[in-house]
């Protein structure tokens, strides 16, 4: 799992374009649930994981204001987000990023 988090910022940063989303033209986060993203992650699904991870994280930027991108925390913040979506998994993303 580490090494799929490793790749995780350089797969964000380096590709051109987000072609693995292509397998769902829209994702509604209001019903995006704990399962599903748990289910991406254990996937290997490390494009798809990356540009998920990142629209989180602007959406919780946008929230609380803090507009700082540290990318030495992106690992262990994909692992809290596993760890509590593992633990709630019928429970939105969206809420667990609320507590």
């Amino acid at each position: 799992m580490k090494k799929l988090f490793g790749l995780l910022l350089a797969v964000a940063l380096l590709s051109a374009s987000w072609a693995g989303v292509a397998q769902a033209d829209k994702i509604d986060f209001n019903k995006f649930t704990c399962n599903q993203f748990v289910e991406l992650a254990e996937g290997n699904d490390a494009e798809t994981l990356a540009m998920l991870y990142f629209w989180l994280d602007g959406f919780v930027s946008a929230k609380t204001g803090d507009l700082v991108l540290d990318t030495s925390s992106v690992e262990s913040d994909l692992e809290e987000l596993l760890k509590q979506c593992k633990a709630k998994k019928n429970a939105r993303v969206l809420s667990v990023l609320g507590h």
